[in-house]
């Protein structure tokens, strides 16, 4: 009688340990795929609400009569590290009213205040997983410096006068056309902006005379053309 062959307990062992490497490996690659798309899928979010951020604080910035970075942030602490972002305007009863946009590194949060004088700040919306914000008061010379956040090559041959206003309504509010670099980060995602008050208004006039007087402006009267045959 011929004897059925069969595994020897040996190829048994080895046949289960190939198959468990390859289970491994297999876990381990669907391990690796699920934490690259959550890694992306945060990039892709964090790189969404920092530019969101960016053109919400730009938008504010043009309704703004002034926007800078104070001593001190709504809290009476040091701004020396620019993680205070603040605006200045009035409406058209003439009232002043002043916001704010307070970075905690610890939380990662960046909330905005209503800021009331002589009144504890009033915390309104809060932007979770910002890992770093940084605003810098920047003069309209830094447009021209290379090593300057606020760089832009389109104005490198241009000079400008700096043209500073303090509103003595809000003290630290410095308008006229100064400018403030901001910079956000969002896990990894790096978003930088320029903001100046669109607004602008300095309490003065500028008349300039000319000596002699320009002569007026001639417009010439067009000839109609003629078609000769």
């Amino acid at each position: 009688m011929k004897r059925q062959a069969g595994f020897t307990l040996l190829e048994t062992l080895v046949g289960a340990a190939i198959a468990a490497v390859i289970l491994w490996s297999l876990i381990a690659f669907a391990d690796r795929a699920v934490n690259w798309a959550v890694a992306a899928n945060r990039r892709l979010n964090a790189g969404a609400n920092a530019a969101r951020l960016v053109e919400r604080l730009s938008s504010e910035a043009e309704g703004a009569w002034a926007v800078y970075v104070p001593a001190a942030d709504a809290f009476g602490r040091s701004n020396a590290d620019g993680h205070e972002l603040d605006f200045f305007a009035e409406d058209g009863a003439h009232r002043t009213y002043s916001w704010s946009y307070d970075y905690d590194a610890s939380a990662q949060t960046l909330t905005r205040y209503a800021l009331v004088a002589g009144n504890a700040p009033v915390a309104g919306d809060v932007l979770a997983d910002i890992d770093g914000f940084v605003a810098s008061p920047q003069t309209l010379a830094a447009l021209a410096e290379r090593s300057s956040p606020a760089y832009d090559p389109l104005f490198a041959s241009a000079a400008a006068t700096d043209v500073p206003y303090a509103f003595a309504a809000m003290p630290g509010a410095i308008g006229g056309n100064r400018l403030v670099a901001v910079t956000v980060v969002a896990s990894g995602v790096d978003r930088s902006v320029v903001l100046a008050s669109e607004d602008a208004p300095t309490a003065f006039t500028v008349v300039v005379n000319y000596t002699p007087s320009p002569a007026p402006l001639v417009t010439p009267t067009v000839t109609p053309l003629t078609l000769t045959p």
